[in-house]
């Protein structure tokens, strides 16, 4: 019988510890940051009505607000700090969609939409109402296409939160088309989007966790790719984040790749187009290191 051979002896075996841990694309913070965090953290924790003061900690340390500065490095200074403020509320929107049935979280995306289209006036003793409501408003007043075009992408977001879809999420490639939903993403936007989704899924994916456990609400029912790894294939959640920072890697090499073909075109590559993709590199970058 053949003597048994010994492992490759090079230096190279696998080790999960040598999983890439850093994106390739570029990060920049807007200039501004530090300003907009301190203001926005002091309105938040002035309006928002905490149930005690570690909740209003807790927030203070999530740094919700620095996450805009982070995407949207270029912004102009006169519009990130709505920016800002809206996005943090609708990270606040999606934590209390965690804690409803699918009725009532229906029942709250549906009034918070009409607020922000401005059709109804909101509850002036109901902070997340009236800043909705506020920030809408003031932005359609700087630029009302611009902010047309970009709440239809909200809506998307905000619906497919409490789709009771999600319940119906068998495999990788429907849980994926969901999570597409509810980036608000659309087509030519696909290949960041997927990247944010896995990359705040593995990131998020005790929270969520800890959350179902508390409320057991329908809202907050774990839908999330590392748990759909995990189910897949039967490996434990730490070697199922492992497998996805690969996924994350690879995708990262196919958006490169997309760009660099584009650019390439014979159709051409506008400067306008150009600062485009480099928006969506700061985007995925920025995403991953906040």
């Amino acid at each position: 019988m053949d003597a048994e051979h010994p492992g490759n002896s090079r230096n190279d075996h696998y080790q999960p510890t040598q999983i890439e841990s850093s994106t390739r694309f570029a990060t920049r913070c807007h200039p501004d940051a530090n300003a907009i965090c301190e203001e926005l953290d002091a309105f938040f924790a002035q309006h928002l009505p905490w149930s005690d003061q570690k909740a209003c900690e807790d927030f203070l340390k999530a740094d919700l607000n620095r996450w805009t500065c982070w995407v949207y490095p270029l912004a102009r200074s006169d519009r990130i700090f709505d920016i800002a403020k809206f996005f943090t509320v609708l990270f606040l929107l999606d934590d209390a969609a965690e804690e409803t049935s699918f009725e009532d979280g229906k029942a709250l995306c549906k009034r918070i939409i009409s607020i922000a289209q401005g059709k109804v006036q909101p509850d002036r003793n109901k902070p997340i109402e009236w800043i909705t409501y506020d920030v809408w408003a003031k932005m359609r007043s700087v630029d009302e296409a611009l902010t047309e075009s970009f709440f239809q992408n909200v809506l998307l977001c905000l619906r497919a939160q409490v789709d009771e879809a999600r319940n119906r999420c068998t495999g990788m490639r429907a849980l994926l088309d969901q999570r597409y939903k509810e980036s608000g993403a659309g087509q030519i936007e696909d290949s960041y989007s997927k990247l944010a989704i896995i990359v705040n899924d593995i990131e998020s994916y005790e929270k969520e966790i800890r959350s179902f456990e508390r409320s057991q609400a329908e809202g907050g029912k774990t839908l999330n790719m590392v748990q759909m790894q995990a189910d897949e294939t039967g490996c434990s959640i730490a070697a199922a984040k492992r497998v996805l920072w690969v996924l994350c890697r690879e995708w990262e090499l196919e958006h490169l790749e997309m760009v660099a073909k584009r650019e390439a075109s014979p159709d051409g590559c506008s400067d306008t187009l150009k600062a485009y993709l480099k928006g969506l590199e700061y985007i995925m970058g920025g995403n991953e290191f906040w």
